[in-house]
């Protein structure tokens, strides 16, 4: 469990990382997107989860300090970007999901 967690975290942030330098920044939009609103609160309950594992949480400030990095990189890309970024995390932390519920 705690290694599913880890890797789930980690494959998230090299995720968001990952969508996030392949675009151009924009400028700051002041409404975020409901994608967004998703992706963050559930990299959030990730975040708390791993918090709880033992053996994790000597790692969890890094993990929150690169998840808002990504975080602040994706909301200064135009919109349509940000809906674009934040589908593809919604759509990879799905998948991890899924594997994650077929191995238990």
């Amino acid at each position: 469990m705690i290694s599913k967690i880890n890797v789930s975290l980690v494959a998230l942030c090299a995720g968001l990382f990952f969508v996030s330098v392949n675009t151009s920044a924009a400028e700051t939009k002041t409404q975020v997107p409901q994608q967004c609103q998703k992706l963050f609160s559930a990299t959030e309950r990730l975040i708390e989860e791993a918090e709880k594992q033992p053996g994790t949480h000597t790692q969890v400030s890094k993990i929150k300090n690169k998840l808002n990095q990504s975080k602040k990189q994706i909301l200064e890309m135009e919109l349509a970007t940000q809906i674009k970024s934040c589908d593809h995390g919604l759509a990879r932390l799905n998948r991890l999901n899924q594997q994650d519920q077929i191995t238990n």
